[in-house]
């Protein structure tokens, strides 16, 4: 019973064309649309960045100019950011590939600046000898941003010249 279960089996198996074996190649252009699946993906799920706060900033020359010789700044003191500064969603996908050459593509999430509702921010315009603008001697007015939003897309490449 055994040698004639043993003997069917080895008969399907001859009886089998090869052909059905047989590898099939393809074409350079049906490879060359194959992609790869290898690469990072980084999911963003309602990353939010609020609560932002900035004591001063400010822009200087800690030479002056002729006739104003000691050091000047100029920027903004006593800032409020209100609302979402920045929220991301969605995946960032990070892959390389060579066409001529390697490059390092960054496919960004969907990124908010000022959420659905805007940010806004407001600060005094001073004027000082100092870069933390804590002895201004001089107000220049007041930056008023209200509602600020936009969106950022696309994707990144970073490659060697």
């Amino acid at each position: 019973m055994k040698k004639s279960i043993l003997l069917a089996i080895v008969a399907i198996f001859i009886m089998i064309p090869l052909a059905s074996f047989a590898k099939t190649a393809i074409s350079d252009s049906e490879l060359g649309s194959v992609t790869a699946q290898e690469g990072v993906t980084i999911e963003f799920v309602n990353l939010t960045l609020n609560n932002v706060s900035l004591t001063s900033f400010a822009w200087g020359d800690s030479g002056g100019f002729t006739g104003y010789t000691g050091a000047g700044w100029v920027g903004l003191g006593n800032v409020t950011i209100n609302g979402d500064l920045v929220v991301m969603n969605g995946p960032m996908v990070i892959d390389v590939g060579t066409n001529g050459t390697t490059r390092v593509n960054i496919a960004l999430p969907t990124i908010s600046l000022g959420g659905t509702a805007g940010v806004n921010v407001t600060a005094s315009i001073k004027l000082d000898s100092t870069s933390a603008l804590s002895g201004a001697n001089a107000t220049a007015g007041v930056l008023d941003i209200q509602g600020l939003k936009g969106q950022i897309t696309g994707s990144l490449q970073v490659y060697a010249h």
